[in-house]
């Protein structure tokens, strides 16, 4: 247990460093287009033995639309560690499945936020946006319902039943008004999603109208869990603007745990319905990646960056992921 403690503190704070100075992605956009111009790509990558690691990886265009039809020849692995993580180097040899195409479930943790500072209006559009998902849920997906302010609830465990999601999506509950759990709320998210088969698209997807200050769980000990759980969050921010730490928070748990983040403004929170129908098909769109590493590798214990790279029609997109060798 002891030789662990220094790569995953530099696990953890390979996270932190992020929470601070921000990652590559930007917010996804919530718009429609037909021309693709930009790709954009994140996911999560965990270590399945020595020599390989698995994941689920999401190409979008910059309007958020899944880019279909990937297969390994657009996708590229290199791992890196030792000094500042460009000392030593190696490239692995990727797998792409589409999840879509080989017919793929998913298994979303949805979170909800039923703080003191969420209006009427808002909950109303909160609860028809997690509606619009459970709508389109294809049959065999599962989905779990979270609801948070001080506490945290688990109102509606996984299930692939529509009507009892509907009931629990818009019941009233007890626990409304108070504080923001919001940490709290992913981690039991992450936890009730590692736990379903790794044949389902895993995630979570996290609302909030503000910042955490309830949880019980730190920060850190959040992050790491999506990461070492290889769950991705994706994040919905109601908020007025984007100038703010409660923003930067928000986008980095995407950023960092491989999902995406959306931004809408308090005055348009009707669009959470479009938003949650493009993150159940940005999930369905996605791909499984399975990474075998060549030549020398270092010893289990060491913390990496493993660097995905996917190239479509002359764009480049990539995402870097932490873990720790086993």
């Amino acid at each position: 247990m002891k030789k662990h403690f220094i790569p995953l503190l530099s696990l953890i704070l390979v996270s932190m460093f992020a929470y601070f100075y921000g990652c590559s992605n930007e917010t996804t956009p919530v718009s429609t287009g037909t021309t693709v111009s930009r790709i954009i790509s994140n996911g999560s990558i965990v270590p399945t033995n020595h020599t390989q690691a698995s994941g689920s990886m999401f190409v979008t265009d910059q309007d958020g639309n899944p880019i279909s039809g990937l297969t390994s020849s657009n996708v590229t692995a290199q791992l890196k560690w030792g000094a500042d993580m460009i000392k030593d180097s190696t490239i692995g040899t990727v797998t792409v499945t589409s999840n879509s195409s080989q017919g793929s479930n998913v298994a979303g943790a949805i979170t909800m936020d039923y703080s003191g500072s969420m209006g009427t209006q808002q909950l109303d559009c909160m609860e028809n946006g997690v509606l619009a998902y459970i709508n389109a849920m294809k049959s065999g997906d599962l989905t779990e319902i979270i609801k948070f302010s001080t506490s945290v609830a688990v109102v509606q465990s996984f299930t692939s039943d529509k009507n009892l999601l509907r009931v629990a999506d818009t019941s009233y509950w007890s626990g409304t008004g108070g504080t923001t759990a919001l940490y709290q709320s992913i981690y039991q998210g992450t936890n009730d999603a590692k736990i379903q088969s790794s044949s389902f698209v895993r995630a979570v997807v996290a609302f909030t109208d503000g910042g955490e200050n309830a949880s019980s769980v730190t920060r850190p000990t959040m992050i790491s869990n999506a990461l070492t759980s290889g769950i991705p969050v994706y994040t919905v921010f109601l908020y007025s603007d984007t100038s703010n730490s409660y923003y930067r928070d928000m986008k980095n748990i995407a950023d960092t745990t491989g999902g995406f983040n959306f931004w809408v403004k308090p005055d348009s929170c009707s669009n959470l319905a479009q938003i949650y129908n493009k993150i159940s098909g940005q999930l369905v769109g996605s791909y499984s990646i399975v990474i075998n590493w060549q030549g020398n590798l270092p010893p289990a214990g060491t913390t990496v960056n493993a660097t995905i790279t996917t190239t479509y029609n002359g764009m480049v997109s990539s995402f870097t992921k932490s873990f720790i060798m086993l």
